[in-house]
């Protein structure tokens, strides 16, 4: 059975009222409107964040499927079965910052991004 992403997020705010608010950094993708947040503490992880605002300030710094690096405080949540599958999510409550990535910053997330952006 397939869950769509409206009703993966309504889970998430469920769940989500169980857990505390957190802080993360790391890069953001946005393809076709829907967001990859790779964060800089655990480059292997890739979490979908579906956020309007964020979207909307990605498109006008970026240019396309270039990562961002952001700053965001909300929650962590995981889809699918406890045992494994389903996807990592992050509810997003406040954008504090999107830029372009500085030299250094979230060195091991390069490979994580490599198969989002398009081929040169």
């Amino acid at each position: 059975m397939h869950r769509s992403l409206g009703s993966t997020l309504a889970l998430l705010l469920v769940v989500g009222g169980c857990h505390r608010p957190t802080e993360v950094q790391g890069l953001y993708v946005s393809q076709d409107g829907l967001g990859a947040f790779f964060p800089c503490d655990d480059p292997k992880m890739r979490m979908v964040v579906n956020d309007p605002a964020l979207d909307a300030r990605y498109r006008s710094l970026a240019s396309v499927h270039e990562p961002l690096f952001v700053r965001l405080r909300g929650i962590k949540g995981h889809s699918g079965s406890p045992k494994g599958g389903g996807q990592y999510l992050f509810e997003v409550q406040e954008i504090r910052e999107v830029r372009a990535r500085t030299s250094g910053e979230c060195p091991g997330v390069a490979q994580s991004i490599a198969p989002l952006l398009p081929p040169s």
